[in-house]
């Protein structure tokens, strides 16, 4: 196995725990809206899933956030190393640091989908048992 394959493992995992942490956030809203109380005109919440609503969409916007981040972060550096003279063909090694925010809220969005849902069992546990 060489570092390549590490890496390539790494990315191919990483993206698609963003792609089901997604996925999990929108079926989260939709398990939620599904409990709303209240009239048509003015659907509510229960109160035992505002903290999981408020969780899934800061896990959402977290994903935004990691993406986001990452482009502006790699461009920049693109067009820092561009404006040094570094060929296309040119071997060199990015600073370790180079993805520590959007690391950051890679594990955050996680994090905080996790614990939503930890809420939402909860919920549902009480719900029909």
């Amino acid at each position: 196995m060489k570092l390549e394959d590490v890496r390539q493992a790494y990315y191919e995992y990483s993206g698609k725990t963003s792609e089901i942490v997604r996925q999990l956030g929108f079926a989260g809203i939709a398990l939620i809206w599904i409990f709303k109380t209240g009239v048509e005109a003015n659907p509510m919440i229960p109160n035992n899933l505002v903290i999981p609503a408020f969780l899934i969409v800061v896990a959402l916007t977290l994903d935004l956030s990691q993406y986001v981040t990452a482009s502006a972060i790699w461009g920049i550096y693109n067009r820092w190393k561009e404006k040094k003279g570094t060929s296309d063909e040119e071997e060199f090694n990015a600073p370790r640091f180079i993805n520590w925010t959007t690391l950051f809220f890679f594990w955050t969005k996680i994090i905080c989908m996790i614990t939503a849902y930890i809420f939402i069992i909860i919920f549902l546990r009480s719900r029909f048992i």
